[in-house]
């Protein structure tokens, strides 16, 4: 319970950073990359550097780690976008809304239990995506603006689920120095993907390297590198079909709050619904 609160804690604080980089004018991107070394050098300091390289290449998890990678920083920047376009609620239950994915790699793959309300809900949560995203008759809403909330969704769902086989099939039993190993080859492999990208800005006139984006990206980094390990850390006692739906449901509820409350967004009455009918929907599943 205690990774469970601590997971929720720290995934919400990653929502509120994306809506405080914009407010900022905090180079996205760059802040990402940067999050992912700060994130990789922490975790590989946490173990004392105990894990070298040649084990780290021959390690059973390395595949896994380097789709981690991948997936991770994906993930992160359609969230940024989306954080900063939706809106800080609207692309919580996208993330969240994400729980369809690892529910179902749980019941299929994992042998999760699977009961109507857990398949009523995963109705429902679609349903509620699609009520939290709705927009008004005058209100505009691009096909830019759609598909970025469904690719959060996506990468989301297929991160959280990666993390999960990877914890179950390579990393169960092994103790703490291979899930921390795990996590920051994960980081290291998403920060040399930004590396690279961001020398191609750097070579078409970005301006990226500002005091601002990297105390961002520190900041960042160090949030992120406690979701991952609390995300481990919780699989390795809850089922991910349990763990993932409660996660989520607080996030979704605390988020709302935060963007209604301190940056004042505003959420039509439909979007309300969507969130209620979202809470009920994980609430199904999580039962």
């Amino acid at each position: 319970m205690l990774y469970l609160l601590l997971a929720i804690t720290v995934s919400t604080l990653i929502l509120v950073c994306f809506k405080l980089f914009n407010r900022f004018n905090i180079d996205d991107f760059t802040a990402i990359t940067v999050n992912y070394i700060v994130g990789s050098l922490f975790g590989f300091n946490f173990i004392n550097w105990e894990k070298t390289i040649p084990e780290i290449y021959t390690s059973s998890w390395l595949p896994m780690a380097l789709l981690t990678g991948v997936l991770l920083i994906s993930g992160f920047v359609f969230f940024s976008i989306s954080a900063r376009k939706a809106g800080v609620a609207l692309t919580a239950i996208s993330s969240r809304m994400s729980v369809v994915i690892p529910v179902l790699l749980g019941l299929l793959i994992l042998n999760d239990h699977a009961g109507i309300l857990k398949i009523t809900g995963i109705a429902l949560a679609l349903v509620a995506l699609y009520l939290t995203l709705k927009k008004g008759k005058d209100e505009k809403f691009s096909l830019k603006l759609i598909w970025i909330p469904l690719a959060v969704f996506l990468f989301t769902g297929l991160n959280d689920s990666t993390v999960k086989l990877t914890q179950h099939y390579f990393l169960a039993g092994t103790g703490q120095l291979e899930y921390i190993s795990y996590a920051a080859t994960s980081f290291m492999v998403a920060f040399v993907i930004g590396l690279v990208i961001s020398a191609f800005r750097v070579f078409n006139g970005a301006k990226i390297f500002h005091i601002k984006n990297l105390i961002a990206g520190l900041i960042l980094g160090i949030i992120n590198w406690f979701s991952i390990y609390y995300l481990l850390k919780g699989f390795e006692s809850m089922q991910v079909s349990v763990f993932i739906p409660i996660l989520n449901i607080s996030v979704v509820g605390l988020s709302a709050i935060i963007g209604f409350i301190i940056f004042k967004e505003k959420l039509r009455l439909i979007n309300w619904i969507g969130i209620f009918v979202a809470l009920i929907a994980i609430l199904m599943i999580a039962y």
